[in-house]
């Protein structure tokens, strides 16, 4: 690439007669194609440390895909929807249901993630996930 650069700058001095014009000419393409190639050098850094971001992101995703994984398998707390107690449990296979260790009521996976509550009025939840209330209880 150089040596074409080299050959196109002496076409251009043999092109114009003067000398002192030439000379100017010749400074003025170096100055140019010196400017190009500080940017082009620029770019090429900066190309470089996006990269090295890039695969950092990458990196952070694998790693959260990692955890995420590892956390399926893990224990998790939820709130129960019957009594209010914090209670760990293990995501079940194929979505069963599973015991509150607290009030021994059954809970449905679903039901730890519904935002809406239960609205029997004893619970103090808004929306009714079939607590086991009697109706004598709702009373007092």
């Amino acid at each position: 690439m150089k040596d074409e650069v080299t050959a196109k700058v002496n076409e251009i001095k043999t092109m114009i007669s003067n000398k002192e014009e030439s000379d100017k000419v010749v400074a003025a393409v170096s100055e140019i194609v010196g400017m190009f190639t500080d940017k082009l050098i620029e770019v090429s850094e900066r190309q470089l440390k996006l990269e090295e971001k890039v695969e950092d992101v990458f990196d952070m995703l694998s790693q959260i895909e990692e955890e995420m994984i590892e956390n399926l398998n893990n224990e998790f707390e939820a709130e129960c929807p019957y009594c209010g107690e914090t209670i760990p449990f293990v995501i079940p296979e194929e979505g069963e249901d599973f015991e509150c260790p607290h009030c021994g009521n059954t809970i449905e996976m679903e039901l730890l993630f519904d935002e809406e509550g239960c609205d029997c009025g004893a619970c103090g939840h808004d929306h009714c996930h079939g607590c086991e209330l009697e109706d004598d209880d709702l009373e007092d």
